[in-house]
């Protein structure tokens, strides 16, 4: 169907996953709608007093009880699979706005809005925010594309792993945070209220489930992250404006509450059915066709961040908004009564002692990622700069040690010797014994010329059959040192190799090149080029 309307996809995992109940012209229509709607109750909430204001809000309550109503049976309707269990679970907030919005507002028109009180009946309405927790732990996860298991220690043993820890840290912070302001909003005035009996289990059943909500809306979006992220974004807003609404009508309800005062924060309970149905008919982004780069990105001022730096920054300090605002009430409650005692003094050296310890294995963790970037690193810089075939240092490290050298001849007269070596009739090897007897062949040469240079002295293959040696600072001759270490190469060359089960000879020609306190050099080039053209006048000569 045409952007606009209502969208169609086929029922299975793959729709189920890619769920999008209407299109996203379509959706933000709706959610203008919403808002315009949200916008007006809010202005005639506070232009309006007495019987008028009463009457604005049962208005705005059933008006938005039935468009969440539509909504929500519309999100159910047009989806499969694991996106519509989910939707079916929250649906239970939405869905009972109209019977909720009938019984208060008989209550509020009932000439004696004092009667307004706790009864068994309305724990019905505790059944919403629970059915809502399952929804959200129900709601599909994104992909998740980090690293699930820590590379190697350097010593061969495994790093201790603290994830599990800190999440679980995490989840215990933001409870006891939520805990903390649940407590200052409504539990401690439950608690000193006096009411007694069902009221007050009913109360604290409110107070608790609402606090629980919000909870494992923090757990859900800082570890779970779900795929659909604006239904997520929708339903956070709509569940802590019904938590909030709900705390508020338990407020009214205790005994010497100000009913008439408190009136207009009843917006959140007309605004948080509509935004959760509302979630319930967002579309998920399509991530068939990815958006260019540039518009996947947040401009704050000067600072413009990629969308998944965003997510990741979110990740990281989810858990401490709600840690911020329990350390802002205690704070505030400390100043005012000049001390905590009691709970909040309980609950606030709990926070303190898991953020400390929750720090200190970030710490080690962070201590651990060093280490494992270190390693890399070295890993990366071996492997760029050494032949993955023989291990001996490659045409790249060969050049950048010979310049080094070079520079210290034409700065101190430092002698450089350089050996270059080519194996005689390498491609005959090949050629009988195959690519991996070759290999076989290369790496013989390598270990054997390995042990005939002093360690001091680089070894390094340049490319197929041909090898050269850099030597350092030594006592002798540099002449001497040459003849010298060509002899060791020769000699350890000397015995055959075992290919295929057949013998075979190691033959090589080595030319060497030189400057001394006699001579200039232009370039690290240029002696090797001397050297090579060496090599290759030796090689004429044996077959001459």
């Amino acid at each position: 169907m045409p952007d606009g309307g209502v969208e169609t996809r086929p029922a299975g995992r793959a729709g189920a996953m890619a769920a999008r109940p209407v299109t996203d012209r379509t959706f933000r229509a709706m959610l203008t709608l919403v808002l315009a709607l949200l916008a007006l109750s809010t202005a005639s909430q506070l232009a309006l007093s007495g019987q008028p204001r009463l009457v604005a809000q049962a208005a705005t309550m059933f008006a938005t009880g039935a468009l969440a109503t539509v909504f929500a049976v519309v999100g159910i309707a047009r989806t499969r699979g694991v996106e519509r269990r989910w939707r079916l679970l929250v649906a239970a907030g939405p869905l009972s706005t109209l019977p909720g919005a009938v019984e208060w507002t008989r209550q509020y028109f009932s000439g004696n809005p004092e009667l307004l009180r706790l009864t068994p009946p309305e724990s019905v309405f505790l059944v919403a925010p629970v059915l809502a927790i399952a929804g959200l732990i129900c709601m599909p996860a994104g992909t998740d594309e980090r690293q699930k298991r820590a590379p190697p220690r350097p010593d061969g043993g495994v790093w201790p792993r603290y994830s599990h820890t800190v999440i679980a840290l995490d989840g215990l912070m933001i409870v006891l945070s939520i805990f903390l302001i649940a407590w200052f909003a409504l539990l401690r005035h439950v608690v000193g209220s006096g009411i007694s009996g069902t009221s007050f289990v009913i109360a604290l059943a409110f107070a608790m489930t609402s606090a629980l909500l919000v909870v494992v809306l923090a757990l859900v979006a800082t570890f779970r992250r779900p795929s659909n992220g604006r239904a997520l974004a929708l339903l956070g807003v709509g569940l802590v404006a019904l938590a909030a609404s709900e705390t508020v009508l338990v407020r009214l309800s205790l005994p010497g509450a100000d009913v008439q005062g408190t009136v207009p924060l009843w917006i959140g309970a007309a605004a948080g059915p509509v935004l959760v149905a509302l979630a319930m008919i967002a579309p998920a982004r399509d991530t068939r066709h990815q958006r260019p780069p540039e518009r996947d990105r947040v401009t704050i001022g000067r600072f413009r961040w990629q969308g998944d730096e965003v997510r990741r920054w979110l990740h990281a300090y989810l858990p401490y908004l709600p840690l911020a605002v329990a350390a802002v009430l205690v704070l505030a409650t400390a100043v005012r009564d000049g001390a905590l005692r009691g709970l909040t003094l309980y609950v606030a050296l709990c926070l303190t002692a898991l953020a400390t310890l929750r720090q200190l294995i970030v710490v080690a963790e962070n201590r651990r990622l060093v280490s494992d970037l270190r390693v890399v690193h070295q890993q990366l810089r071996h492997q760029a700069y050494h032949d993955g075939l023989t291990g001996l240092a490659n045409r790249a490290l060969f050049i950048l040690e010979l310049e080094l050298a070079v520079t210290a001849h034409s700065e101190r007269g430092q002698p450089v010797v350089v050996l270059f070596c080519d194996i005689d009739h390498f491609k005959t090897v090949n050629d009988t014994h195959g690519h991996a007897a070759g290999d076989q062949f290369l790496r013989t040469v390598a270990d054997r010329l390995r042990t005939a240079v002093r360690e001091d002295d680089l070894a390094a293959r340049l490319g197929g059959d041909e090898f050269a040696v850099l030597l350092t600072r030594s006592d002798a001759d540099p002449h001497t040192a040459g003849r010298q270490c060509a002899r060791r190469i020769t000699a350890a060359m000397d015995r055959p190799v075992t290919l295929a089960g057949h013998l075979q000879r190691i033959q090589i020609s080595i030319g060497v090149a030189l400057a001394d306190s006699h001579q200039s050099l232009v370039s690290a080039e240029q002696i090797l080029h001397q050297a090579d053209t060496a090599m290759y006048h030796v090689k004429q000569l044996q077959k001459g």
